[in-house]
């Protein structure tokens, strides 16, 4: 198939697939590093070595008293969750990355990938996260994904109607 014949990528779905690509990369590093460290830090948090531990840290931040309670609850809420959530996660985002990158290549399965991973990201969140710590930023998680999935659901709308372009093949 000749250059001009393939379909060019709009600008905007360009940009919202780097910062998905980019975000989906973070939460895969960072969902199996706390699967994989939940367990020690929460036996650390038991017998006090991770605040020992963390000290020196914390010292350099001169936090005050107000900001260090709440470093310490958002560090005991993270530990409090079933490890299982971390590894679904991660998984999930694997997910979305071959979605994201199917997406760059402008193939459809790309964006059911996607749209399904995320999906099933906020089912896992209600399960592991909402239902024991409240609903507070649920609607914030919720309105994100519809918010990508519709755009990219748009922009694959607008790549099929526009009558010069000619589809590239799903591979």
């Amino acid at each position: 198939m000749e250059d001009s014949q393939l379909v060019k990528r709009p600008t905007g779905m360009t940009i919202l697939l780097v910062l998905s690509l980019i975000n989906a990369i973070f939460q895969i590093f960072s969902a199996f590093g706390m699967w994989i460290t939940t367990p020690v830090m929460n036996q650390m948090m038991a017998d006090g070595t991770l605040e020992e531990s963390m000290a020196p840290f914390l010292s350099i931040m001169q936090m005050g008293n107000d900001e260090l309670e709440t470093f310490w609850q958002i560090i005991e809420n993270r530990l409090s969750i079933n490890p299982a959530y971390y590894l679904f996660t991660a998984l999930l985002y694997v997910g979305s990355l071959v979605g994201v990158i199917k997406m760059f290549k402008l193939q459809r399965i790309g964006f059911h990938c996607y749209s399904i991973s995320q999906m099933l990201l906020l089912i896992v969140s209600v399960i592991y996260i909402y239902s024991k710590q409240g609903s507070a930023g649920f609607f914030n998680e919720f309105l994100m994904t519809v918010m990508f999935i519709l755009l990219y659901h748009l922009y694959f709308k607008r790549i099929e109607n526009d009558p010069e372009a000619k589809r590239e093949q799903d591979i």
